[in-house]
């Protein structure tokens, strides 16, 4: 049995916590902050909650996995509901597509209906074709730690020197499609121009797996894992900001707390910033060279997000809409309200020039006079900025050349979301093993 401390209590700290308790290990958490579950939380005001970070995912089956691994299924606490609706697309030309989420027939006559049957034969084949991205990335990068080198018939095959924009013009002739397949850059906090064609391997999987919420709302899930790691008998504290990792030889020992405490550990995980961990709380010689290829990348743009308790009546919208232009702005309506009103969530991917609410009026949403509450989301940590394909090759990597020293989160391999963030933990819990 080793004595594990995990640095931040995010969705991958919860993770790797819960599944190292139930592989014999004992635990430890330490959390800066007052509560658990980092950008998975909710916001409350005026009668209102939203959402303050995710509010749905696709590949279920990695939370699945994570509740059946660390303990009882996932619906012995929360449960996992498929999102119906479409996802609505609204363009700077005024055209409007609602495009089903997990139905291929039905992507492909929501194309037709908008573009034709052209372009609804391209992007079908073209998310067809991501099947075969699809399988390559889960042998070799998503369920695995990432290869020194993958073999050339595998980089033949994913192309990454080819950008998501080359893929976009080169497979579609439609703007408007292109702009669809771009949102996959977006929503992370990248440029399509340098981000690899394979990213959009998120279309395949929405379509093969669904987009998938949590009745209560994602912060639910925060709950769920603090409860799982109630279960799992993990100690847990809060207001705990670790200050060093404590190293002899290469190898981890403990960490210090900010007020001076000592804890020892065998292994330590770590669910913070890796720029932060490799530039200010470990100064072993071992890390030298990750700290220099760590220092090369840059943090990718987290959405600025405003939560609207808004009056009826107001256009009805799906579960998420996405209003093209520069900036892209995504609004959710998943969150709860008081009986005549609704809970808006607006996520604006870019550099926001001007007022949230003017540029939703801007994109046709007139909600202004229906405005009774307005909350902003704190900033999260939204992981490594794609800046060519060998950005995969700058993240934290899981397991770090400090012995009994592992990465995980938004910043390490295989990168942030919520089906990223899981896998990680899930990477890192394999590789340290049972007790």
């Amino acid at each position: 049995m080793a004595n594990v401390i995990v640095i931040g209590a995010g969705l991958a700290g919860l993770a790797s916590a819960v599944r190292l308790a139930k592989l014999g290990h004992q635990v430890t958490i330490c959390e800066q902050d007052e509560h658990l579950g980092g950008v998975l939380g909710r916001v409350e005001a005026d009668g209102f909650s939203w959402d303050a970070g995710a509010a749905s995912t696709t590949l279920p089956a990695a939370l699945r996995d994570l509740f059946r691994k660390s303990g009882r299924p996932i619906e012995s606490l929360v449960q996992l509901d498929p999102v119906t609706e479409p996802r609505r697309h609204m363009f700077a030309d005024g055209s409007v597509l609602d495009l089903p989420v997990s139905d291929r027939g039905a992507q492909e006559e929501a194309w037709t209906g908008l573009a034709g049957a052209a372009v609804a034969e391209q992007w079908t084949a073209l998310v067809d074709k991501y099947g075969d991205t699809w399988q390559i990335l889960r042998k070799t990068s998503l369920e695995p730690p990432l290869e020194d080198k993958l073999p050339i018939k595998t980089v033949r095959a994913l192309k990454p020197w080819q950008s998501l924009e080359k893929v976009a013009q080169r497979e579609l002739t439609d703007e408007r499609a292109r702009a669809v397949l771009r949102h996959f850059a977006a929503q992370g906090g990248s440029d399509a121009t340098l981000t690899p064609g394979y990213v959009g391997v998120w279309s395949y999987l929405e379509r093969t797996f669904g987009r998938w919420t949590i009745a209560g709302g994602f912060g639910a899930l925060a709950d769920a894992l603090a409860k799982r790691a109630d279960e799992r008998k993990i100690t847990v504290r809060t207001s705990a900001e670790v200050a060093a990792i404590s190293t002899a030889a290469g190898a981890v020992t403990g960490v210090r707390l900010a007020d001076g405490t000592e804890l020892p550990a065998d292994i330590v995980v770590s669910d913070i910033d890796p720029r932060v961990l490799y530039e200010s709380l470990i100064e072993d010689p071992v890390a030298k060279k990750v700290r220099k290829k760590i220092r090369s990348t840059h943090q990718a743009q987290a959405a600025y997000v405003v939560h609207l308790g808004l009056k009826e009546p107001v256009p009805e919208l799906p579960f998420e809409t996405v209003l093209h232009g520069t900036p892209t702005v995504v609004v959710r309506t998943g969150g709860t309200a008081p009986a005549g009103h609704q809970a808006w969530s607006v996520l604006v991917h870019g550099y926001p020039t001007d007022d949230v609410l003017d540029l939703l009026v801007a994109r046709g949403l007139h909600v202004r006079e229906s405005v009774v509450s307005r909350q902003t989301s704190p900033s999260w940590w939204a992981g490594v900025a794609w800046e060519g394909y060998k950005t995969a090759r700058r993240r934290a990597s899981n397991v770090s050349p400090v012995k009994g020293l592992y990465c995980v989160g938004a910043g390490a391999h295989p990168g942030s979301g919520v089906p990223a963030t899981t896998l990680g933990a899930a990477i890192v819990a394999d590789a340290i093993g049972k007790a």
